[in-house]
């Protein structure tokens, strides 16, 4: 079955019309990456882009009994489900870090070595979580080309408590790396069970691109890493970037994304790295425009979109171009008052996205309350919105409902709220799936993508 393999893009308004006086607007950009079929039982390994996996793994002494059980088979299957076009590496610490597999090639004999070092996994002593990251990063070859796909795996079950502590001094020590050429990739985040410092992995996490993904439990772990490598083994573009350009008078305002945007010329334009996609994702960015007063125009430009990336398939750099218009009329119609549903619920997906993480902020200093009280103002907006009915929009209910339990008292954040709220907040903003088993899951905000879907199926099948 042939998958067409270019990203298609989309430009909407929330309105589709507005009078000819100067005024404010919200468009959107929409970017999707087509899915493979899920009926394919076995993706073909030499039709994807090859991938470089460094697992950083916690051994230290919390990890004993199902733990270390739990992550030897999952080591063994992402080792079962890696080709001969791709490298792992496996980096263990515990007060000490250990390179116990350097980049090593997944042919038989890779494969060989590999499950001698998983086999010999033991369990340590402390958490040298930043020491374990830097080894991890620095195995990471400086030259490696945009056909590749390179991610590092950061796993631990507790507190950072030896080498630097903090996460604002790991992501330092990371970027200083990444400055200077080494480490250059996402790293995805694996917090296990309810005493780690969920915030700090999201942290991490974010500033590298990656998910951050919340293992309650042994079973989880396997759920978790599946789903991340599903992902990994099916990136379709990479080096995406977005340019927004204001038409005529008109300016750009706000852009809404947690991508880094680069100010080209103010309220002009912007343009935005968007790193990677996978099959089968979408990327929905709003931004806001304010746009200048005029006489009638049935097909007024707002702004030009420009999309350019590294396709993977065809090896080749893509791109396309559009231009975001509207009518501008005397008068508005009852028609031209209609909100666009898919642009008010990902304006929604944002309000929910930004509620979690300030909520967050507020539970992290102690202000339980004002925390509750955030996710009540966001939830209140959307249940009044024009979307309020669409699946995401209910999904998101659910999840800040789930999310306000999670603030019913101090201890309950701690081992409960902190990890959902995190978790949640992160793939409302990334639009990118980390799927947990959690029986509070919903569906229509998974994004789950086939690849995901048949890697689960798989490891389930074991």
């Amino acid at each position: 079955i042939d998958t067409p393999t270019d990203l298609i893009q989309t430009g909407r308004t929330l309105f589709p019309a507005a009078t000819y006086d100067a005024c404010k607007l919200t468009a959107m950009v929409s970017i999707s990456s087509p899915d493979t079929p899920e009926e394919l039982e076995e993706v073909d390994d030499n039709a994807r882009a090859p991938v470089y996996l460094v697992a950083v793994v916690d051994k230290s002494g919390s990890m004993s009994g199902d733990k270390i059980k739990s992550l030897k088979e999952t080591l063994e299957f992402i080792i079962k489900e890696m080709s001969k076009r791709d490298r792992l590496a496996i980096v263990e610490y515990d007060t000490n870090v250990y390179t116990t597999l350097p980049l090593t090639t997944m042919d038989e004999a890779g494969k060989n070595a590999a499950n001698a070092v998983v086999k010999r996994l033991r369990t340590g002593s402390s958490t040298n979580l930043s020491g374990g990251l830097k080894t991890g990063l620095s195995l990471i070859p400086s030259d490696i080309d945009t056909k590749t796909v390179v991610s590092t795996l950061l796993m631990t079950d507790g507190h950072a408590n030896v080498g630097t502590k903090t996460a604002s001094g790991i992501i330092e020590e990371m970027r200083a790396l990444q400055q200077g050429g080494v480490g250059r990739c996402t790293v995805n985040t694996f917090g296990f069970g309810k005493d780690h410092n969920a915030t700090m992995l999201k942290d991490i996490s974010d500033a590298a691109e990656g998910m951050y993904y919340f293992i309650e439990n042994a079973d989880s772990i396997a759920t978790s890493f599946a789903d991340c490598l599903g992902g990994l083994l099916s990136v379709s573009a990479q080096g995406i970037e977005l340019t927004i350009e204001a038409c005529g008078d008109n300016q750009i305002g706000r852009i809404h994304t947690p991508k880094s945007i680069s100010e080209i010329v103010a309220g002009k334009q912007y343009r935005i790295a968007l790193g990677d996609m996978q099959e089968g994702e979408n990327r929905d960015i709003p931004f806001e425009v304010s746009v200048s007063a005029c006489s009638s125009a049935e097909k007024f430009p707002l702004a030009k979109i420009s999309l350019s990336y590294f396709n993977m398939k065809t090896e080749a750099m893509g791109e396309c171009t559009e231009e975001i218009c509207i009518a501008r009329v005397a008068e508005l119609s009852d028609e031209h008052k209609e909100a666009n549903t898919e642009v008010n619920k990902h304006c929604n997906r944002i309000l929910a996205a930004d509620a979690a993480e300030s909520a967050v902020s507020l539970a992290n200093t102690g202000n339980i309350e004002e925390a509750r009280s955030c996710l009540e103002k966001a939830a209140a907006e959307i249940k009044e919105s024009v979307s309020a009915g669409d699946d995401l929009c209910q999904g998101l209910l659910q999840q800040l409902e789930t999310s306000k339990s999670g603030l019913a008292s101090r201890s309950t954040y701690q081992q409960a709220g902190q990890y959902q709220m995190n978790a949640f907040s992160k793939c409302m903003k990334m639009q990118r799936c980390a799927a947990s088993a959690a029986p509070d899951s919903v569906d229509s905000i998974s994004f789950e993508t086939s690849n995901r879907k048949r890697m689960k199926k798989k490891f389930s099948k074991q």
